[in-house]
């Protein structure tokens, strides 16, 4: 099982990617993370702006790091994509389905405009196990250096991001 969710940054300086976000009335960037059902991080994406809607670029951010885990010899077929209900974009679910995953994403009530119900697969037990993302960015909060974006360049970002993650999976995995 995996699970799937934005993390966002304060940016303090200007920089690639970089956009206001009106409501948490900051500059900020955002990144897809990827962490399996024991807490090890398997993919981060690229920066994103944080003006955007969650669902922008989403297919494209998640085949790329689809694609880095195939690199990494991850199989995540025929496993559960665990989401909130941010994630629930129709070409989203065809697309984590053509890759040959299971959805397990909650329905947001906002996208139910028609009166007859569709089914679709959704575990709440599964589902309750979405707080490990949520353990996993505490630990990322805890290195000031990602708490707050102060590199102006999206690629150092991101190389801060890899190493967080790669000590947050060798302090778990060897602790």
């Amino acid at each position: 099982m995996f699970a799937i969710r934005w993390f966002s940054h304060a940016v303090k300086k200007r920089g690639e990617k970089v956009k206001w976000q009106r409501r948490k009335r900051a500059k900020t960037v955002n990144n897809l993370v990827i962490c399996d059902n024991k807490y090890n991080i398997l993919a981060i994406s690229d920066c994103i702006e944080g003006n955007h809607h969650d669902s922008y670029e989403l297919i494209e951010n998640v085949q790329n790091m689809l694609n880095s885990m195939e690199k990494q010899s991850i199989d995540y077929h025929l496993s559960h994509l665990n989401a909130d209900s941010g994630f629930d974009v129709k070409s989203f679910l065809a697309f984590i389905e053509q890759m040959e995953m299971v959805p397990n994403i909650k329905q947001n009530k906002r996208n139910t405009k028609k009166t007859e119900q569709t089914y679709r697969y959704m575990s709440d037990y599964i589902y309750a196990n979405r707080f490990k993302i949520e353990v996993v960015f505490a630990w990322l909060d805890t290195y000031k250096r990602i708490l707050v974006r102060f590199e102006k360049l999206a690629i150092n970002f991101k190389s801060w991001l890899n190493i967080a993650a790669a000590m947050i999976n060798f302090r778990h995995i060897f602790n």
